[in-house]
């Protein structure tokens, strides 16, 4: 209950913070009673008091009594104002779950960013050491049990110092079976005396005589040949290269008409017993020609 002037009435959730004037709230339902109240001495009107139900109070005097809606304007309004309330809620609701959806697509892209941004890090700067999370772990890929046998540190050593004095033995080994190959410097801060050019070497030709001797050489051993095969016809001749070849001078097609073997062999027994007649003859019509004796160890009886 709350006295204003002389009056008394009912008023229901009266705003306490009304200092002068009036303040009007959201109201949901408002009950108003006319009531005439005349003052005592002066008949003026007096505040009329209005009962407001809901949310907000209000106080209406008496010359704003015929300006209060009514309530069937008022419930229209409360639904208007629920309907546009749900409305933008409805509004609201499908902003929030368009802005959650690109929010997300964001952060997603911004994730596979970060990822290549690592992966290129990693590739162009392979010094960098590898940056895992404590919690993360992975097995050994040396240590896995399908991984095949691998030797220790002290047997490793050991084989690659027998494999080095292999290498070294061989390469002695080809330096002694051809020493026409070069020495091969592999270090060019190993220099040594060249033996050749030592103090106490001995005098060498000049390279320009060691050739002019080669060639002089070279020419007395064509000579000699050519003298062996004119003196020695009966050697053959050797062909020291394969692909040489030449045309026979008996077969040729200019050459003269020969015998054959037969006929060559009987022609030389007839021309054999005619010398040998001959040589019968000759001794017959000149017996004052003494005996030659072609056979020393012919020896015979004188008549």
């Amino acid at each position: 209950m709350r006295n204003i002037g002389t009056d008394s009435s009912t008023c229901a959730n009266v705003n306490k913070n009304v200092a002068s004037g009036r303040k009007t709230n959201d109201v949901d339902a408002i009950t108003a009673t006319n009531v005439d109240v005349s003052a005592g001495t002066g008949g003026e009107e007096s505040a009329v008091l209005v009962n407001v139900g809901g949310r907000g109070d209000a106080i209406v005097f008496s010359n704003e009594v015929e300006s209060v809606p009514s309530l069937d304007e008022e419930s229209d309004d409360d639904d208007d104002e629920d309907s546009w309330n749900s409305e933008s809620e409805d509004e609201e609701e499908d902003v929030d779950e368009e802005f959650d959806e690109l929010f997300a697509e964001r952060l997603r892209i911004l994730a596979d960013c970060r990822a290549l941004k690592n992966l290129a890090e990693a590739f162009l700067h392979p010094e960098q050491p590898v940056k895992a999370i404590p919690t993360t772990f992975g097995r050994n890929y040396f240590d896995r049990p399908s991984a095949p046998a691998v030797m220790d540190d002290e047997d490793a050593d050991e084989e690659a110092e027998i494999l080095e004095d292999v290498e070294n033995l061989k390469k002695a080994a080809r330096a002694y079976l051809h020493p026409e190959v070069g020495v091969r410097v592999e270090d060019t801060t190993l220099f040594g005396r060249n033996y050749f050019e030592r103090p106490s070497a001995p005098e060498v030709e000049t390279f320009e005589e060691a050739e002019e001797r080669a060639k002089i050489l070279a020419e007395a051993a064509t000579l000699k040949k050519l003298a062996v095969d004119y003196m020695h016809p009966e050697v053959g001749v050797r062909k020291v290269d394969g692909e040489m070849f030449g045309r026979n001078y008996f077969n040729r097609y200019s050459a003269p008409e020969t015998e054959e073997d037969e006929f060559a062999d009987e022609r030389a027994e007839a021309l054999a017993e005619a010398a040998a007649l001959k040589k019968l003859a000759v001794n017959y019509l000149h017996p004052e020609k003494s005996v030659s004796v072609e056979d020393a160890t012919l020896f015979g009886r004188n008549y």
